[in-house]
């Protein structure tokens, strides 16, 4: 099944390419964007990436260093933060 998803995954990109639908600059901001975008607009979550970046801690090893208590006031823009707090937090520890 997998090599069958791969196979069509191939031939899907090499007919329309590369199609830029999700705004990030690397695999790990995805993944949070991912779980920032819950029940919420893209406007509010970019705001919270921003801060991210701002405060250069859009980084695994960062963020899972990080207290939820401080992650919470910097992803603020994005509604629920403290849900999204723990989520983020609860990834990482899978992750990490």
């Amino acid at each position: 099944m997998n090599n069958k998803l791969a196979v069509i995954y191939e031939k899907l990109y090499a007919y329309f390419g590369p199609q830029y639908w999700w705004p990030a600059e690397t695999a790990f901001e995805v993944i949070v964007g991912a779980i920032l975008t819950q029940n919420t607009s893209w406007l509010n979550v970019e705001k919270a990436i921003n801060n991210l970046k701002k405060h250069k801690l859009l980084d695994p090893n960062k963020l899972h260093k990080l207290s939820k208590e401080r992650l919470s006031k910097i992803i603020r823009p994005a509604g629920y933060y403290n849900i999204k707090a723990k989520r983020l937090k609860e990834f990482l520890n899978f992750f990490i």
